[in-house]
């Protein structure tokens, strides 16, 4: 338990606030755990209600706590965040936050590229692409589902396993490419019962859908592609500037 300054001139719902968000941080109150109610928390520190209301609508609005309909206010797991300005694949990213990357293939053959995947590619409609998609985790809890379009050069994918390991980093050292810009275009859409078994979220839910072309030094497109990717457990940051 943790105390009030009455005194101080930092006013009282912004200790509260901080006082919870730094047990947040330090793990003192663990994700999905539910915290006191306003109406206890106002009678153990003998402060108003509209005090303490007031501090956990910022904790809210933080994404550090989470209020339930009828069953109270939670702390949320916090969320993975990728920098969209910043080129990394996914195993990277995870290093980089300090969690544990983990993947499990889902398909990985070939297919007849349609139109868009074509033109996307340069290449002629209807021809072979390699096709390889995975479920990508981040200490062990599913986040983002994949599928990426190859040229045919790029083969050699059909004879390896990609479940744990940087997919990007074997073509890297395979042939010397690498992934020097992208472009991405960020939609949302609902889950497929199929997309939701797989993510663990509930047929419907809103997902974050990114379309990408990836190119190598020389602007050659690498590899085409999607991601479906959990909202609720991961953000994208973009950042702009008018310079």
């Amino acid at each position: 338990m943790f105390e009030l300054d009455q005194t101080s001139i930092v006013p009282l719902y912004k200790q509260l606030k901080d006082k919870i968000k730094d047990a947040i941080l330090d793990g003192s109150l663990k994700p999905n755990q539910k915290i006191p109610s306003e109406l206890e928390l106002s009678q153990t520190y003998q402060i108003s209600r509209i005090t303490v209301r007031n501090a956990i609508s910022e904790l809210v609005d933080e994404e550090l706590l989470e209020k339930k309909q009828g069953k109270g206010t939670f702390v949320t797991k916090p969320k993975f965040e990728r920098n969209m300005k910043k080129l990394q694949s996914f195993t990277e990213l995870c290093h980089q936050i300090g969690v544990k990357p983990g993947g499990k293939m889902l398909e990985n053959k070939v297919v007849t590229a349609d139109e868009k995947t074509a033109r996307r590619l340069d290449i002629p409609v209807g021809s072979r692409v390699v096709f390889l998609s995975r479920v990508r985790y981040a200490d062990q809890e599913p986040v983002v589902i994949e599928g990426n379009y190859f040229p045919m050069e790029y083969s050699f994918l059909l004879d390896n396993d990609f479940d744990n390991n940087s997919l990007f980093d074997f073509i890297e050292e395979k042939t010397g490419k690498r992934i020097a810009s992208s472009e991405k275009r960020i939609e949302l859409c609902r889950a497929t019962a199929h997309e939701g078994e797989l993510l663990r979220v509930k047929k419907g839910e809103y997902l974050l859908y990114v379309k990408s072309t990836a190119y190598d030094t020389n602007g050659i497109p690498m590899y085409v592609g999607t991601q479906l990717i959990n909202g609720e457990r991961f953000s994208l940051y973009v950042y702009e500037s008018a310079i």
